[in-house]
């Protein structure tokens, strides 16, 4: 098994590509902690190895109590998936300052709080990993002015991280993935929706699975010499 005997924190990990990622984790031998703020993982009922905890990550001190607890419990994480995210579309004219700032908060906040709270323990210990989820929406995307930004942000983030920490053997790479059958995209209207897969050389949406995969492939010693990278999971509709 990939993650045998690891810890992982899988943040937004209660539906669709985060709750994928802490199944695939869980089955490749990791102990498993969802951080989410609503929602339980359709697993985590009655297997100590895969719990889910209410942590709003945008929450500094709420961030550094999970985390606290958790190392008291079972030690220091060797990985975290940081996956929650959130959007509130509409054109920049149009949108309001307060959405402006809730989706940057969760989407970028909410990434690096739990590296900036994790950090300082995987120095210590020498080795660690960390993978974030972008989106190909940093690429620039209309009506998604915030969301693109939160998701831009992150890819600069995952290269300044790498370059921080890659003297204390600690890895930071990035997923950022297309249009994936989650919640988050069954809100699109079906004519959109149809129209952009129209788009994809694939021809088809990916799945939660598809996302999940990639993280867990990042996340093991198979990776070991990636570091700083964004790897697009989009069925080719960035080429």
């Amino acid at each position: 098994m990939l993650l045998e005997n690891r810890i992982a924190i899988v943040t937004g990990g209660a539906q669709g590509i985060g709750a994928a990622t802490a199944s695939l984790f869980r089955s490749e031998g990791a102990r498993v902690e969802v951080w989410d703020t609503g929602g339980e993982h359709p697993e985590a009922a009655g297997d100590e190895g895969l719990i889910c905890r209410k942590v709003d990550v945008s929450d500094a001190d709420a961030v550094e109590a999970a985390l606290a607890e958790l190392i008291s419990r079972l030690g220091v994480p060797d990985i975290l998936v940081n996956n929650a995210g959130i959007i509130s579309d509409g054109f920049a004219s149009d949108l309001s300052i307060e959405d402006w700032e809730r989706v940057l908060a969760i989407n970028l906040g909410g990434t690096f709080i739990p590296c900036r709270a994790l950090i300082p323990h995987l120095r210590e210990r020498g080795s660690g990993v960390i993978t974030n989820t972008s989106s190909i929406s940093a690429l620039g995307n209309r009506g998604q002015s915030n969301y693109a930004a939160s998701k831009a942000g992150i890819i600069g983030l995952t290269r300044t991280l790498a370059q921080e920490l890659a003297g204390d053997s600690v890895r930071v790479n990035c997923v950022a993935p297309g249009a994936i059958e989650t919640e988050m995209f069954d809100a699109v209207p079906g004519k959109v929706k149809e129209k952009f897969i129209r788009r994809i050389p694939l021809g088809r949406l990916g799945s939660p699975g598809d996302v999940a995969r990639l993280h867990l492939f990042l996340a093991s010693d198979e990776a070991s010499y990636m570091t700083g990278q964004t790897v697009f999971c989009d069925g080719g509709i960035t080429l």
